[in-house]
């Protein structure tokens, strides 16, 4: 995982509960909190932060990782502005993550290990995403899903219809777009 995941958790926590509370995950997962933003660190390390944090609150580790990915969302738009183009709807948007964005994050970041996602365009309302990667994190990509929502305007439901978390391939993310 990159460094710029365990950055941007730690700038949640601190926003939300202060930094004492982010050190105190800190020492519960034991690190040591220094993270560059471009080298690659154990995914091990940020599901110890998740558990840490997850025992501190007792809010579920789920509800935690689409939380984290809701405010993942604007960071990501702040920091790399030509992802999006101008008048692009959120579907759109959605279509590009994989056949665009991936491949850019790839040139930049050799070896960075993005999950894939294969979609089927139902019609101009519907989009039915296939998340796969060996993290499992598909709630981070439905919070990431609902921060895009934000941003675009969109109100949107979910439909997660497959998980690999119940021993699918892949995790069926179904939306419906107003």
């Amino acid at each position: 995982m990159k460094g710029i995941v365990f950055t941007l958790l730690g700038d949640m926590v601190e926003e939300t509960f202060g930094l004492e509370v982010w050190d105190e995950l800190l020492t519960t997962a034991n690190l040591d909190g220094v993270f560059i933003t471009t080298e690659t660190y154990p995914d091990a390390d940020l599901m110890a932060l998740v558990a840490a944090a997850h025992e501190k609150s007792g809010i579920p580790v789920n509800d935690l990782v689409r939380a984290f990915g809701e405010y993942m969302f604007p960071k990501f738009h702040e920091s790399n502005p030509g992802f999006f183009l101008e008048g692009q709807t959120l579907k759109e948007f959605l279509l590009s993550v994989d056949r665009v964005i991936h491949v850019e994050v790839r040139k930049l970041h050799p070896g960075a290990g993005l999950p894939e996602f294969a979609y089927k365009d139902v019609d101009d309302s519907e989009l039915t995403m296939f998340y796969r990667s060996p993290r499992q994190l598909c709630m981070l990509a439905e919070g990431l899903i609902a921060g895009a929502a934000k941003h675009f305007n969109t109100e949107y439901t979910l439909e997660h219809r497959t998980c690999m978390h119940d021993g699918s391939d892949s995790c069926e993310l179904h939306l419906t777009m107003a």
